[in-house]
């Protein structure tokens, strides 16, 4: 039987609850000729009894829980494909994705990777927002100085590439496709196909809602770019700006999290690297002062406070 020309990778742990809308999404693809490869990282729930469901129209293949890196590399060692796509158990793909991913690169034989826009959704899959780039493709120098503007879910490549750049990081979590992306970068830019492909869900167990493991992974994942050889040297002249850019970045998770001390260290690493950052980093007390303004109106509203209450809490949100 021929190799398939994709190679569809999809790492999942104990995602059971919504595994079954990604493997649907690439069982619809209008371009049929891939293979679907699960790799379980050693599911607790019920993801096994999902995948039974689909017989041999998919590749089941278990390890014991060792994270999502090897799970990509595990699915990547058992693929035949000209090419790999990755998509995570959580996420979904549009019907023509595959299809406009291939055209685009087809037509532009130069790259061997492409990515294209996002659409975020919640848990039930209602919009929440969506993604696109603002240029026609990404390089090495874009990954490092703006971080992974490429995001996590949408890019496929040659599967040759992983011989000459190497597997997942096993060290990294949250920023191992970051860490890929760049070193991918030293063999080939990324074409940007500006359509909307896919659905990103953000929910309240995404990996990406642990701050702390966010600042180990980026950090390392810039200082590992930034030591490559092939890095031009207009771009190594903005390795503290990048340093400085992802501090910024580490200060507004935190301070999402609430995590208030941690927030302040990374500003302040933020601005002593590069003190423009500053600028950046006013917006944050100013949505505190607001959140707690807010939080205020809510008690009086709770306790039956009225007097213009209501229009204060209009005004704040």
């Amino acid at each position: 039987m021929p190799a398939p020309t994709v190679s569809v990778v999809i790492p999942t742990y104990n995602c059971a609850r919504f595994l079954a809308d990604a493997v649907d999404s690439v069982l619809a693809q209008t371009f049929k000729d891939h293979e679907v490869i699960i790799v379980d990282d050693g599911s607790t729930d019920e993801t096994s009894q999902v995948i039974n469901r689909y017989g041999t129209k998919v590749r089941y293949i278990r390890q014991r829980n060792a994270g999502v890196s090897a799970a990509r590399n595990l699915g990547i060692s058992e693929s035949t494909g000209r090419y790999i796509s990755f998509l995570d158990s959580d996420d979904t793909w549009l019907p023509s994705k595959l299809d406009r991913q291939l055209d685009a690169l087809q037509k532009q034989p130069g790259y061997r990777a492409c990515y294209s826009g996002v659409i975020r959704v919640a848990s039930d899959l209602s919009t929440l927002g969506t993604w696109r780039s603002d240029r026609p493709a990404t390089n090495l120098g874009d990954l490092l100085t703006r971080g992974n503007v490429i995001g996590s879910v949408s890019v496929l490549c040659e599967r040759s590439i992983f011989s000459e750049v190497g597997m997942f990081d096993l060290s990294l979590s949250q920023c191992a496709d970051w860490d890929m992306w760049v070193r991918m970068a030293t063999r080939t830019d990324f074409l940007y196909v500006d359509e909307l492909l896919l659905t990103y869900r953000q929910h309240g167990s995404n990996m990406s809602h642990d701050p702390a493991l966010l600042e180990r992974d980026s950090i390392r994942v810039l200082e590992k770019g930034f030591a490559l050889d092939c890095v031009r040297p207009e771009v190594a002249v903005l390795q503290r700006h990048a340093f400085a850019r992802n501090y910024t970045v580490l200060a507004g998770t935190y301070f999402g999290s609430r995590q208030y001390s941690r927030f302040l260290r990374c500003a302040a690493r933020a601005v002593s690297l590069e003190p423009r950052q500053v600028t950046y980093l006013a917006a944050y007390p100013l949505r505190l002062i607001s959140r707690v303004k807010a939080s205020r109106v809510r008690a009086r509203i709770k306790s039956g406070s009225r007097g213009d209450a209501g229009n204060h809490y209009e005004r704040v949100v």
